[in-house]
């Protein structure tokens, strides 16, 4: 597997993320997909919320999303739940994604979408 640092260019802020924000703390942030590092990030001041993933299969572009931050004094706002959107993010490109991190796994039982249902890998 490539170092983060190799496997791409920063790529621009995410329509289909930045749409799907609610009206909580997080409206009027923007979520940029950080192809370079394998993150998807909120900028939060000095800052930033991020959601890291890594990619299972290059051939399949299966993903394992890892890691779901966001800084303690920004817990409870709604941050995490605009990060978890990237789901929309990677069925769009018909990839699926393994929910290693723990808070990915719940918004995916607190919202079994079929759409989500269909490009999950289970465990």
């Amino acid at each position: 597997m490539l170092p983060r640092a190799a496997r791409g260019k920063q790529g621009p802020a995410l329509n289909v993320l930045t749409r799907a924000m609610s009206k909580t703390a997080a409206q009027n942030k923007q979520v940029v997909h950080d192809e370079e590092n394998m993150e998807f990030y909120i900028k939060l001041g000095e800052d930033k919320a991020y959601l890291q993933y890594d990619i299972l299969n290059p051939k399949t572009k299966a993903v394992d999303l890892q890691h779901t931050v966001v800084p303690e004094v920004f817990r409870g706002q709604g941050i995490a739940k605009v990060l978890a959107k990237v789901f929309e993010y990677f069925i769009s490109r018909d990839q699926q994604m393994k929910l290693t991190c723990w808070y990915l796994k719940k918004y995916y039982q607190d919202n079994p979408l079929p759409q989500y249902t269909e490009k999950i890998i289970q465990s």
